[in-house]
């Protein structure tokens, strides 16, 4: 049995279902934040902004990193936490195709089932 491909609507859905995820904690809301406002910034010291241990926080920055909404770069010994602005203006694009209706996500594959998707 072949899989379909994914079609452009089932990318924007996963993708948009990846941010919100990311985007759905008031800690990494404030990691955001502060690297809009401040710019780039150590691990260690976004660590003390948001009164969080190292571990913790860098938790958190991995799932910012997975979504793609920030980037780290090493430098000797810290690491360099990076808003990736980019990521932003994509998710704006794709909440437009969604609302906007041209997104695809009203198109049902063919041979696929009605049943919606558990998003928990």
């Amino acid at each position: 049995m072949t899989l379909a491909p994914e079609t452009n609507g089932e990318r924007d859905l996963r993708r948009l279902r990846t941010l919100y995820r990311a985007l759905g904690d008031e800690t990494r809301l404030r990691v955001i934040s502060l690297l809009a406002e401040h710019g780039p910034m150590p691990v260690n010291e976004l660590s003390a902004r948001v009164a969080l241990s190292q571990p913790l926080i860098s938790w958190h920055l991995r799932i910012l990193r997975l979504a793609g909404l920030l980037d780290t770069q090493r430098q000797g010994r810290e690491t360099i936490c990076r808003l990736r602005t980019a990521a932003f203006e994509e998710l704006h694009e794709t909440e437009q195709r969604l609302v906007g209706g041209t997104s695809g996500i009203g198109m049902a594959r063919a041979g696929s089932s009605s049943e919606v998707a558990d998003v928990r």
